[in-house]
């Protein structure tokens, strides 16, 4: 019955006649099968059409709401559950294991693309072993990744907080396995789902590093006196959605920052990356009309800027944290990257279609 209140709703706020609502209803609801109704924030019991219905209904006129939805059906981006499953499953295989192949043929002394010589030698298979692979958010899907990739529990870890006694307990299962007690961990993959500035992996604030990657390395390097890791030890930061400005972003503040500290700086790589023409821009002529929706007062929030969104450098959320102006939903939650007028969630604003839960929050 609240599924039917919703489409009875949805068909009021619009304004569709039978034949109108027929057409978009079968549209509508091939997407909340396919994929919107899988969306991990909504309310208990909530499910994509009344969403759409409450969202579109906010909006003060029929021309505003008819914006709003052509746009909502012309340009979201949702990644679902199986799609994001396909990019945890291939980012060993298609992006790590490569490089690993690449180290392995360096100490044989053959070339790269001898993969079948490569991949049955004692070199691959001790430069597999000798990786670290931690996950950076709950976003990392380690058990996922670990079980696609066929990698030993004693290698994987859901977190890049890491303990003495279980640092110790890696480098002695590392040890053992190898057969060599000198033996130390040669690459370290650090493994996350989304990132759209690259900000909240790296940045310097007041002339210190801040961010995921550098906690990570430096909760790794906290370990050198026991030999955890080799001193040319290679990092990767592997990100299973990424845009193209995160990842020139990263490379230009890692390498220097890195090789200032005589270190092999991270290198960062996305399983996918978004095309540039994903992003949302005022001037282009389908966002237009929605963008004026966007910029404006009337559709936004009261409260100012937190200590967290200021990070992004810009004045307000409207284009999503820095400005990254996408149209992106991620299945288990909306990347605040994302239009405000997507993710919205929190009292005297406007209403979000996929609402966000947001982790960092000032008191």
């Amino acid at each position: 019955m609240r599924q039917e209140l919703a489409e009875s709703l949805l068909a009021k706020v619009m304004d569709w006649d039978t034949v109108k609502f027929g057409e978009e209803y079968a549209r509508l609801n091939r997407l909340a099968l396919l994929k919107y109704d899988e969306y991990q924030q909504f309310s208990p019991g909530r499910k994509f059409i009344e969403s759409l219905s409450l969202w579109l209904r906010q909006f003060e006129t029929a021309g505003e709401r008819d914006v709003a939805y052509e746009w909502m059906i012309g340009r979201l981006v949702f990644i679902s559950s199986i799609e994001m499953r396909q990019l945890v499953e291939s980012s060993y295989h298609d992006f790590a294991r490569p490089r690993l192949i690449d180290a392995a043929a360096a100490k044989i002394g053959c070339r790269s693309f001898e993969v079948g010589k490569i991949a049955g030698s004692p070199e691959f298979k001790s430069a597999k072993r000798r990786s670290l692979f931690l996950g950076l958010s709950d976003g990392s899907r380690m058990d996922t990744f670990r079980r696609s990739a066929g990698l030993d529990n004693e290698q994987v870890w859901q977190a890049y907080e890491i303990g003495d006694f279980k640092a110790a307990s890696f480098l002695e299962d590392l040890r053992k396995a190898e057969e060599d007690d000198t033996a130390s961990f040669e690459n370290v993959f650090l493994i996350d789902d989304f990132t759209a500035s690259g900000t909240s992996y790296f940045r310097m604030e007041d002339g210190k590093p801040k961010g995921k990657v550098f906690k990570a390395i430096d909760q790794v390097r906290k370990h050198e006196q026991a030999n955890f890791t080799t001193a040319d030890c290679q990092f990767y930061l592997i990100l299973y959605v990424a845009t193209q400005r995160s990842l020139d972003y990263l490379q230009t503040e890692l390498t220097p920052y890195f090789e200032s500290m005589g270190r092999r700086p991270p290198i960062p790589i996305a399983v996918y990356t978004l095309a540039e023409e994903t992003v949302v821009e005022a001037d282009q002529e389908f966002d237009q009309a929605f963008m004026n929706l966007v910029l404006g007062d009337k559709y936004y929030r009261e409260r100012p800027m937190d200590s967290h969104e200021l990070k992004g450098k810009t004045t307000d959320m409207k284009l999503g944290y820095a400005g990254c102006s996408l149209p992106v939903v991620l299945v288990h939650n909306t990347p605040n990257n994302s239009l405000y007028l997507l993710w919205a969630n929190e009292p005297k604003s406007v209403r979000g279609l996929f609402p966000r839960i947001t982790r960092h929050k000032d008191a």
